[in-house]
């Protein structure tokens, strides 16, 4: 085997890159950044802003049944703001646990006033009690005072009638 010499060739010279040349780079770099980086940003967070739309809907679905029968046509405060402070806590959209916090206020609103005719009741009833008789008209003062009382006990302290799973 006849061994052939090497060729000796000069190296091939690099052009220098020029200013315009790097710029060039550099905007190629950032408009790739862009449109990768950027983009793929705005698209996850679209897509958030749906999954949470849908997720809102979905927790509407279900609790909607009972949300109808447990608010709208319970007229009983106690159930009614235990239910909103219930949901303004354990929702997982933060847009609804916000309308249940609102909603929560306006009921403790009532509840509370609600609360104050309770106590103000019970402290007159109280006092009619430790008395050692009472006149015809403190009697129907008393009846009067125990109706109330009947009526705010049932209005704070009622309990929650689930509806039917129909």
């Amino acid at each position: 085997m006849e061994e052939k010499p090497l060729k000796s060739e000069s190296p091939k010279t690099a052009a220098p890159i020029t200013e315009l040349q790097k710029l060039k780079l550099i905007f190629d770099v950032v408009k790739w950044l862009i449109g990768s980086v950027a983009l793929v940003i705005v698209t996850m967070t679209i897509d958030y802003g749906f999954r949470d739309r849908a997720a809102g809907l979905n927790e509407a679905k279900q609790y909607d049944h009972y949300v109808t029968n447990l608010i709208v046509l319970n007229k009983e405060v106690g159930p009614r703001r235990l239910l909103a402070q219930y949901f303004s806590y354990v929702l997982p959209s933060a847009q609804l646990r916000k309308c249940w916090q609102d909603y929560y206020w306006v009921v403790n609103a009532e509840y509370q006033a609600m609360l104050k005719q309770d106590s103000v009741a019970g402290s007159k009833l109280k006092y009619f009690m430790m008395m050692k008789s009472v006149t015809p008209d403190q009697q129907i003062e008393v009846d009067e005072l125990s109706r109330q009382k009947k009526y705010l006990e049932k209005e704070l302290y009622g309990e929650f009638r689930l509806p039917s799973t129909k």
